[in-house]
């Protein structure tokens, strides 16, 4: 059967193999994908970031602001969720050999939103107190549980079963998936931190010019400053996103065979 074919030829996870996946999921959809994460993502917190820098040393915000504010954050993380979503689904079209339809992407990124919303809580707070117990426990639950997220949008698998899935995936794959995971994220605060130290020296360098090198108080960056920071964050914020479903794609045909292969299998 084509199944047994491939686990004849298969191969073990690779940081090449998920990477290269993920960085090909963007190239074959960057509008789709990256327009996802800043319309969604970087572009609110690119205009609450200008109005805030401007309102807060000004103190033009009264207490309605500030419950404005934390409404906004929550907008934000249905959004993030929404746009993670999305990502997830533009992975698994890509997988199957299709481009990624927008509409198809919002649609299960918007459906999905309250289970990714109870996964990633119920993965953050089990890590947690798994990291209490000296650390081990919680590197090693985020580990087993390292693509349940993209388990429950890409095969609806139910909060639970989200983390059954993930930890029937991961298993007999942890040290490489640690490796990929903690690789994808250095890579990811690296040039967050560079992001940031840049926004902060391109800040100098618009103060020097504008009030002769002294910079009385905290103020905004200039907007190409801040426009700037927000492509780059899209960038690696999408690509952080996709490699997590590219380890879930990457794990899941490693175990169950490509889907043509399975849908070979059905139909045989």
């Amino acid at each position: 059967m084509a199944s047994q074919s491939f686990v004849e030829q298969r191969h073990g996870l690779s940081v090449g193999s998920v990477f290269g996946r993920s960085v090909n999921v963007i190239k074959a959809n960057p509008l789709a994908t990256l327009g996802v994460t800043y319309v969604l993502i970087a572009l609110p917190q690119l205009l609450i970031g200008q109005v805030s820098g401007w309102a807060l040393p000004n103190r033009s915000l009264t207490g309605g602001g500030y419950a404005a504010f934390g409404l906004y954050g929550l907008v934000v993380a249905i959004l993030w969720l929404v746009a993670s979503g999305a990502l997830v689904q533009a992975t698994v079209a890509h997988d199957q050999g299709r481009s990624a339809d927008l509409r198809e992407m919002l649609q299960v990124g918007a459906q999905r939103a309250l289970p990714l919303f109870a996964v990633y809580l119920l993965f953050v707070l089990g890590v947690w107190i798994g990291s209490i117990f000296l650390l081990v426990p919680g590197i090693l639950l985020a580990v087993m549980w390292a693509v349940c997220l993209p388990a429950v949008v890409a095969e609806r698998t139910g909060v639970f079963g989200a983390f059954g899935r993930s930890r029937a995936l991961t298993k007999g794959a942890r040290w490489p998936v640690f490796g990929i995971m903690l690789l994808a994220f250095v890579i990811y605060m690296l040039v967050l931190i560079a992001v940031g130290l840049a926004s902060v020296a391109g800040y100098g360098t618009f103060g020097a010019f504008t009030r002769g090198g002294h910079i009385s108080a905290p103020m905004p960056p200039s907007l190409a400053v801040a426009l700037l920071r927000s492509i780059v964050t899209t960038v690696v914020l999408t690509w952080f996103t996709i490699v997590g479903a590219s380890l879930f794609i990457e794990l899941r045909n490693w175990k169950d065979g490509p889907d043509a292969d399975r849908l070979a299998d059905i139909f045989a």
